[in-house]
């Protein structure tokens, strides 16, 4: 081993590293919250590279050949508790949602996996050996070093599909990004099987953590946080891009204003948060749910869904399928306003939608013209002009509403209600 490489490379991940606590010092978009963890997990690889280091300067030399096994085995544990550090970054766990359930399941396994870990490096100072250390104080692997990657890569794995599932639910998948930060974490890991001697795996490591920074920051910039849904600049750049048949639906809550006005502001933020977790339960499966203004809200088909929907309907209904499908969120509302246990204002009142199709200049659209002979090559619009075709007919039953609106008093609201 060529020490003074050895602890250059160290020296270049921890200036990385500093790199990135800089970065985090001068961030005004996380909350604090959010920052701790991430300084947590940054000071927690830089102990391990300076007990890394630690060891290649002590191993071979006249030393206590325990110590050299407890800064060892320190070191390999340290790789799963960075695994469940950075896990941690995206759970949350006083989270009421029931959505997060997954995120709870992901978690507990990846402490049963560093449990087991714990176990395989503790059973090491007793007999197999995950790594030894001779009588020149010299290390080599050991018999168990390959269930301990296994392990370390289950634990990376479950790790990966967690921030997958997190960023799924906040419609706000960044693959390439994710891509990155995933890559340079497996190839470390695979180096410092390869090549034990070196320790370019903190390299890698350390180059990780602004990919990892860049991913938490984007996902956080693409949702309102109000009601978690992708915000308006995502919304205008989405229809900027968008060149595939789809199905736009435009959603406004009734009565907003008089809910916000009789009620008050935290109870209308209350109110929203509602609206939207309904509306991403309803269309977020097939759609991207965005909030546009204060009490609007637009659901776009992802790509493909519109044709996979048709398909199933008989005679290939395109109409049937914009229907039925702006039916699921008005069920959901309907449902709750009427369980008993709730007496919510805005629930009484619903939300009123409208829809437009728009049928790109490509195949696939040729093929739905072909699937459904009622349509015709005739109503081709521009994005825009069935985004306001939307609009309109959702106007139109907003007005219909106030024309049939019962002039009863609302119920009196439980003095509790949930701020998450």
């Amino acid at each position: 081993m060529n020490l003074s490489n050895y602890c250059t490379i160290a020296g270049l991940s921890i200036l990385f590293l500093v790199g990135c606590l800089i970065n985090l010092r001068e961030n005004d978009i996380f909350k604090l919250k959010v920052v701790r963890k991430f300084q947590k997990l940054i000071y927690a690889l830089i102990v391990q590279i300076v007990i890394d280091c630690l060891f290649a300067m002590l191993e071979g030399h006249n030393v206590e050949t325990a110590a050299l096994y407890l800064i060892k085995t320190i070191e390999f544990l340290l790789d799963a508790v960075l695994a469940l550090l950075v896990f941690n970054i995206f759970y949350k766990r006083s989270s009421k949602d029931p959505e997060i359930a997954a995120m709870t399941k992901i978690h507990n396994a990846m402490i049963i996996d560093l449990v087991f870990i714990a176990s395989i490096l503790t059973i090491s100072t007793f007999g197999w050996r995950v790594f030894t250390i001779d009588e020149n104080n010299i290390y080599h692997r050991g018999p168990l070093m390959p269930v301990f990657l296994a392990a370390l890569i289950v634990e990376i794995g479950l790790l990966v599909y967690g921030i997958f599932l997190n960023s799924q639910r906040n419609q706000s998948v960044m693959v390439g990004t994710l891509l990155s930060f995933t890559t340079l974490i497996i190839v470390g890991t695979v180096l410092r099987d390869l090549m034990p001697s070196t320790n370019y795996d903190f390299l890698c490591m350390s180059v990780s953590m602004p990919f990892l920074i860049i991913y938490y920051a984007q996902a956080k910039l693409r949702i309102d946080p109000l009601t978690k849904l992708l915000n308006r600049q995502v919304y205008q750049r989405a229809l900027e891009r968008i060149d595939y048949t789809t199905l736009v639906v435009m959603i406004d809550v009734n009565n907003f204003k008089e809910v916000n006005d009789t009620r008050g502001h935290r109870y209308g933020d209350y109110a929203l948060r509602d609206i939207a977790h309904l509306i991403c339960k309803a269309y977020g499966k097939y759609a991207y749910c965005y909030r546009i203004g204060g009490d609007e809200f637009c659901a776009i088909l992802k790509p493909g869904a519109f044709e996979k929907l048709v398909e199933k309907t008989p005679q290939y209904d395109a109409y049937l399928v914009a229907a039925n499908f702006t039916k699921r969120l008005d069920n959901l509302i309907r449902a709750k306003a009427q369980d008993a246990n709730n007496h919510e204002p805005y629930l009484k009142y619903g939300i009123s939608q409208g829809y437009g199709i728009f049928y790109a200049e490509d195949n696939s659209s040729d093929d739905i013209f072909a699937m459904s002979p009622d349509l015709t090559k005739r109503e081709r619009k521009s994005l825009l002009e069935v985004i306001d075709l939307a609009d309109s007919k959702m106007y139109e039953e907003k007005n219909l509403f106030r024309q049939n609106q019962t002039q009863t008093q609302a119920e009196v609201r439980p003095q509790e209600f949930s701020e998450a």
